[in-house]
C-alpha cells in the first residue's frame, strides 16, 4: 500500500510541473489568434502585390516562372509568441532540361554543392526569342567551367527586388504601399541567402519577410561526391529538395536544403513542437544567442530518427527536462552534428568556452529543477522567463 502512495504522490508532484510548462506554452510563448490573423493577411496582400511588381519590372523573373513556398519555423508551427518573421521560398525555374544539370560538391565542403550548367543554358543569353525575355542577364553569371555563381545571383535577386519597391510612392525614406485602404511602409536588405522585405504597420510594429530565391530539384538527381546521406532524404518518399545561394566557401557553393523532409519528420506527435518551442524559449531566456533555432531543430531531428514512438506518450515535462540534457551533452562535447550531413559538426564556429559555460549553466538548471521542481515547481519560471515577463 505504501508503494502505491509513493507513486501517486510523484505523479501529482509531476503533474505540478506538467501544469507549470503547459502554463508557459500558452501565455509565453503561444502566439494571438488576432495578431496571427492580421499578420498573415498583410503577408498575403503584400506576396500578392509584390510578385507582380516583380514579374512586371523584371523580364528575366517573369520568365523564371516563380512560385512561392510557404516554409520555415511560423509555417511549421515552431514560431515563438509572435508572427513577425516569416520565410518564403521564392522556386524558379530555367527553361532547360534539369536532367542535363550538374551537381558537383567534389570540391564544397559539408552540406554544399556547385550548380554546373550545361551548353543550352549559355545559348539561352544568345537566342534572339529568349534573350528578349531577359535572358542576357544570364551571360555573366557563370565562370570559364560554367558553374553558377552565388554572388551575381543573388545580385540580381536583389536588384529585382529593389526595381520592384523602387516603382512604389516614396515618402519619409520608405516606399509605401496600399493595401485594402492602409498604408504600409517597405524596405529591403539582404541577410545570407535571403532577402529580407521589412514591413512597417501602422501602430509602429514590424514584419520580416525573408525571400529565398531556390530552385528545385528531385532525386535520382543528387550531387556527384556530395557529404548529404541521400539515403535520408529517400526514406522520407519526398524526393525534392533545394538549393539555395546561402554563402559558403566560395562563391560557386550552394547550400543543399531540406526543409519538406524536415517538416515530415518534425510532424505533430503529441508533445514534440511544445517541447522545441520551449527549448528555444529557453535559450531565448538565457542568452545563449549564437545557439541557432535550427540547431535545436537538428537535435529533434537525430531524436525522433532514434525512436519515433518516443514522442508519443511522453508528458511535456519529461520531453522538456530529456531533450534539455540532450542540449547540455552536446555542449559538453561542443558538437551538434549536422542531420544531413553527420561529419558537418553545426557548433564549429562557437568557441569551445561560451558552449562549456552554457553548458555548465545548463546542467546547473537542470540539477535544481530535478532536485526541487517536484515539490516547488515555480523554480520552472525563475529559469524559463525573464523578470518583466508578465506570467
Amino acid at each position: 500500500m505504501s508503494n502505491i502512495k509513493t507513486r501517486n504522490h510523484k505523479h501529482l508532484r509531476n503533474k505540478s510541473m506538467e501544469c507549470v510548462f503547459h502554463t508557459l506554452n500558452r501565455r509565453c510563448i503561444r502566439m494571438k489568434k488576432n495578431e496571427k490573423k492580421e499578420n498573415t493577411n498583410i503577408l498575403f496582400s503584400t506576396l500578392e502585390q509584390l510578385l507582380k511588381m516583380m514579374r512586371s519590372t523584371d523580364k528575366l523573373f517573369d520568365s523564371l516562372r516563380p512560385r512561392l513556398d510557404f516554409l520555415g519555423s511560423y509555417f511549421d508551427r515552431l514560431r515563438l509568441s509572435k508572427p513577425t518573421e516569416y520565410d518564403i521560398n521564392v522556386v524558379l525555374t530555367f527553361p532547360i532540361n534539369y536532367g542535363k544539370i550538374k551537381l558537383d560538391a567534389s570540391n564544397c565542403q559539408n552540406d554544399y554543392t556547385a550548380i554546373v550548367m550545361p551548353s543550352e543554358f549559355r545559348r539561352l543569353s544568345l537566342t534572339p526569342a529568349l534573350s528578349s525575355q531577359g535572358f542576357t542577364k544570364t551571360h555573366l553569371w557563370c565562370d570559364k567551367n560554367y558553374r553558377l555563381s552565388v554572388t551575381k545571383f543573388r545580385s540580381w535577386m536583389q536588384s529585382t527586388v529593389d526595381n520592384a519597391l523602387n516603382s512604389l510612392p516614396l515618402k519619409d525614406g520608405y516606399r509605401i504601399l496600399e493595401i485594402k485602404n492602409k498604408s504600409f511602409r517597405l524596405y529591403s536588405k539582404t541577410s545570407g541567402p535571403a532577402n529580407t522585405i521589412t514591413i512597417l504597420k501602422c501602430d509602429g510594429s514590424v514584419i520580416d519577410v525573408d525571400l529565398v530565391p531556390t530552385f528545385l530539384f528531385h532525386l535520382p538527381t543528387k550531387p556527384i561526391n556530395s557529404k548529404v546521406d541521400f539515403s535520408k532524404v529517400e526514406s522520407t518518399n519526398n524526393r525534392s529538395y533545394f538549393v539555395v545561394p546561402k554563402p559558403g566557401n566560395d562563391d560557386f557553393s550552394w547550400r543543399v536544403s531540406f526543409p519538406l523532409q524536415e517538416r515530415q519528420l518534425l510532424r505533430d506527435m503529441n508533445n514534440l513542437k511544445g517541447t522545441i518551442r520551449l527549448l528555444k524559449y529557453f535559450r531565448d531566456v538565457q542568452g545563449f544567442t549564437k545557439l541557432s533555432s535550427y540547431f535545436i531543430k537538428t537535435l529533434f531531428l537525430w531524436e525522433c530518427e532514434a525512436n519515433e514512438n518516443f514522442w508519443k506518450n511522453k508528458s511535456l515535462s519529461y520531453l522538456v527536462l530529456f531533450m534539455l540534457k540532450k542540449l547540455a551533452n552536446c555542449l559538453e562535447e561542443n558538437r551538434i552534428r549536422n542531420y544531413w550531413c553527420s561529419s558537418h559538426n553545426l557548433l564549429e564556429k562557437i568557441k569551445p568556452s561560451t558552449c562549456q559555460n552554457w553548458y555548465h549553466r545548463t546542467s546547473l538548471i537542470l540539477r535544481e529543477i530535478e532536485s526541487i521542481g517536484a515539490r516547488n515547481p515555480n523554480i520552472i519560471l525563475k529559469y524559463f522567463t525573464v523578470d518583466d515577463n508578465n506570467y
